[in-house]
Parts: C-alpha cells; sequence; structure tokens
C-alpha cells in the first residue's frame, strides 16, 4: 500500500478508496440514479464546507456555468438532493468507512506528525468521552437508546464515545474513530458508556501493541472491569477517581496516609490571571481498587490547586493509573489526567457549536442514518485538523484569515460564485489576494534602503 499523503487530495483519495470496497444495497433501478458514492461525497461535502446549502449553490453554478465545484473539488458526478442522500445512506454502515480514521492515524505515526503529541515517554493520550448528539421524544429508530422519565415520558436518542488524541500544549485533538452506543443484539440490557468503550478498546488491540498508548477516561471508567479490559488489549489508563465512588480505595488512602506513607510533592507555579498558586501532590502507588476479592492493584495520585494569597481551592482532581508514580512522573500523569477536559473544549464543543452542527438534526432514518452522517462529519473535522498540521497552504490560509469562522465564509463564498479545478487551486487564489500586497511592499522596502 502506498504512503498516504497528508494533503486534501490524499485524504479525498483515501475516502473515495474505502467508499469504492462498500456494497450498494439497492436492487439496479431507477433507483440508482445517483452512485453511492455521489451521496456520501455529498454529504461528506457538506459538513467540510461546514454548509448543508453547500450542494444546492453548486447546482446554481452548474447552471450557470456548465460546471461545479462539487465535482472538481469533491469528485461527485452527479449532485443529489438531500432526501435522495438520506434514502441511500440510511442503508450502509457506518462501521464501513471507520478504516479511513485507521489509514490518517497510521499515516500521522509514519510521517512524524505524532511525536508533537508525545507524553510520559513515548505515549499518546486518547481521551474516551460519550456524548449525545441526536434526542427526540417523537422520532426514533431501532438504534435508537431511551429513557423513560418518571411521569412516563420517553425520549429517544443517539450517543457515541468519540476518541480523540490529545496532550498537554497541544490545541488540535486527532478524531479516531467512534464507537456508538446503541442497543446490542442478543443483550437484554440498554447499551451504555462503559460497554462502547470495551468495545472500542478490543477493536484497536493491535493500535496499543504497535506503541505506547495511555487512556483517559471519567469517574465510570475507573472501575476494575473497564481497567482490566484496558490492560487486556494493551492499553495503558489514568482515570478520574473520585471519593465517592470508591470507598475502600478512599479508606486505604486514609490509613497509610495517617502512617505516612503516602507521598507528596509540592511546587509553585506563577499565574497571571490567578496570582502565584501551590500545586499539591499526593501519590500512593500499590492500592487496592475495590474491597471485594480479587481486588486490582491500581496507583493513585490527587493534585490540589490552591492561591497562594488566600489559600483558596482552586482545582482538586484525583486518578487511579498503572504507571508507576514518584515525585517526577506523578506531575506528568495529574498533567495528562487534566488534558481529558480537552475532549470537551476541543472536540464536543468545537463540533457542536462551531460549524460542525454536531446536534442538528441532518436526518434520523430508520436504520443507519443518524450514524454515518456523524462519520462523515467527524472525517470532516479530522480532514480539516490533519491540513492544519501538514498543509502549508492551509496553515497560511487560516492565518491570514484569523478566525475559523471567517475561514469557512471566505470557502463557502468563493465557490458559491467561482469555479475551481482543485482545492490547491482555491487555496492559491485565496493566498494571491494577500501575498502580493506582502511582496510589493517588501520590494518597495527594498528599493527604498538601497
Amino acid at each position: 500500500m502506498t504512503a498516504l499523503s497528508l494533503s486534501f487530495a490524499g485524504l479525498l483519495s483515501t475516502l473515495q478508496s474505502s467508499i469504492g470496497t462498500l456494497l450498494d444495497p439497492r436492487k439496479p433501478s431507477n433507483g440508482r440514479l445517483y452512485s453511492l458514492s455521489d451521496a456520501m461525497l455529498g454529504a461528506f461535502s457538506a459538513f467540510y464546507m461546514q454548509s448543508t446549502s453547500f450542494l444546492d449553490y453548486q447546482r446554481h453554478l452548474e447552471s450557470r456555468e456548465g460546471r461545479n465545484n462539487a465535482e472538481s473539488l469533491f469528485g461527485l458526478t452527479q449532485i443529489p438532493s438531500v432526501e435522495q442522500i438520506r434514502n441511500i445512506l440510511d442503508q450502509i454502515a457506518a462501521m464501513g468507512l471507520f478504516e479511513v480514521f485507521d489509514r490518517i492515524y497510521q499515516a500521522l505515526e509514519q510521517q512524524g506528525y505524532l511525536s508533537r503529541f508525545e507524553v510520559l515517554g513515548s505515549n499518546l493520550l486518547v481521551a474516551l468521552d460519550g456524548t449525545e448528539y441526536y434526542s427526540s421524544q417523537n422520532i426514533s429508530c431501532p438504534c435508537c437508546s431511551k429513557r423513560t422519565s418518571r411521569k412516563g415520558q420517553v425520549t429517544y436518542s443517539h450517543k457515541a464515545i468519540l476518541p480523540v488524541i490529545v496532550a498537554p500544549g497541544q490545541s488540535a485533538v486527532i478524531s479516531l474513530s467512534p464507537a456508538f452506543i446503541t442497543p446490542q443484539d442478543g443483550h437484554a440490557k440498554q447499551d451504555c458508556e462503559q460497554a462502547a468503550a470495551k468495545r472500542w478498546m478490543s477493536g484497536h488491540h493491535s493500535m496499543a501493541m504497535a506503541r505506547s498508548i495511555t487512556l483517559l477516561g471519567d469517574d465510570l471508567f475507573s472501575r476494575q472491569p473497564m481497567c482490566e479490559e484496558a490492560a487486556r488489549n494493551g492499553f495503558n489508563y489514568i482515570f478520574v477517581c473520585l471519593p465517592e465512588s470508591h470507598l475502600a480505595l478512599y479508606d486505604w488512602i486514609a490509613f497509610n496516609a495517617a502512617n505516612g506513607k503516602v507521598k507528596t510533592v509540592e511546587r509553585s507555579v506563577s499565574s497571571t490571571a490567578k496570582g502565584d498558586e501551590i500545586w499539591h501532590y499526593r501519590y500512593l502507588n500499590d492500592v487496592p481498587l475495590r474491597a471485594e476479592a480479587p481486588s486490582l492493584s491500581v496507583n493513585w495520585c490527587e493534585l490540589t490547586v490552591t492561591r497562594k494569597s488566600d489559600g483558596q481551592r482552586l482545582y482538586c482532581n484525583s486518578w487511579v493509573t498503572n504507571h508507576a508514580l514518584s515525585a517526577q512522573c506523578v506531575i506528568e500523569v495529574a498533567t495528562a489526567g487534566r488534558c481529558r477536559w480537552k475532549t470537551e473544549n476541543e472536540n464536543h464543543n468545537v463540533l457542536k457549536t462551531k460549524g460542525y452542527n454536531l446536534e442538528h438534526n441532518f436526518g434520523h432514518g430508520q436504520q443507519h442514518l443518524s450514524t454515518m452522517l456523524l462519520t462523515l462529519n467527524l472525517l470532516a473535522f479530522l480532514f480539516h485538523t490533519v491540513l492544519g498540521l501538514a498543509d502549508e497552504r492551509y496553515q497560511s490560509i487560516r492565518q491570514i484569515r484569523g478566525t475559523r469562522k471567517g475561514f469557512f465564509q471566505d470557502i463557502l463564498a468563493l465557490t458559491k460564485y467561482l469555479w475551481f479545478e482543485s482545492w490547491n487551486a482555491l487555496l492559491d487564489f485565496m493566498l494571491a489576494d494577500t501575498t502580493p500586497k506582502k511582496a510589493k511592499r517588501r520590494r518597495r522596502s527594498s528599493r527604498d534602503t538601497s
């Protein structure tokens, strides 16, 4: 297999190749006027351009110019309607596109882009966090989860684990394939976040065998079955561990603290916003995770941040991990554990409020539509993330334009009225609007000093 180019053309080719392996469940008929590829790439293009009107704009451009950007940028041969896209995609399981996430991850690894995300030696941090992206009291499908209120009102929803690679000091997060929280065949109990996370671990066993990966998770994950599942599949872990849910563990901590066996580290940290702070770490190795035998032995640490001037507590959290703790390592583990917030701020929040509109009901369907649209939306987010890491043209435009919103407004406005033969041609057009002016200033400056 040839090396994947981390350009837009290379990323799109990977998506097109994956789509080409999917079986079209439709019977040959007039209902196959639009190809499976056109339907998937049409939906993907709307997410990538952050506009549900993108395809409508391209129909108008086609009528005026005899050509359109849906074809030149994304490879569509015909432009299906939104309703046609929904009908086609509802029949296709989203898992068929998961290999796109895997291939992009492997290319980032092979080409060295993941080195900046490494912590704790050579570990990558993968935050596992669930989110709800659809909710209704009226519309449902067999894949919906449901909850019933005390008054008997049933709410239907779609949820998923959205794993991302995170790191301290890195604003970008790298999306990995999701794990859907959905009713499982042969299971009487309703699916849950922990069960979906276990399926994800099992499905990514080979990833953990190839390099060191530490999973991050909230307090629901710091239970023995979850920790054992992580270890069984080759993952390290740092999971939040709260006193109210781990009574036996904290009794053990209190007993050892009373006997002087809980070790501490303290350092002063300057903060321009809040004044000087005291960061106080406590840690203990070989702690039983639960009272029932057999109990897994884990390592525990806690970080408390207080303001130096008045002693006000600003932050407190604690974790269990399989990383052996020392005076230096406890600082690294706590820093890594705190990175879990990035999955909310840099992933969920961006997907829900910064143009990807994750919670918008793009279509629900009766089979796979909701999960397929989520997957295509995540791929659009991943493409932009990768281009931000690896594509100099893209980086230059984003820096010049300043805001995410402004960037997407520009590319949508340009492609609404003008035709571009490729994504690079579009970026070159945008760069040409600024580069010549700077070049002229440099030339004038050179003449003035000569």
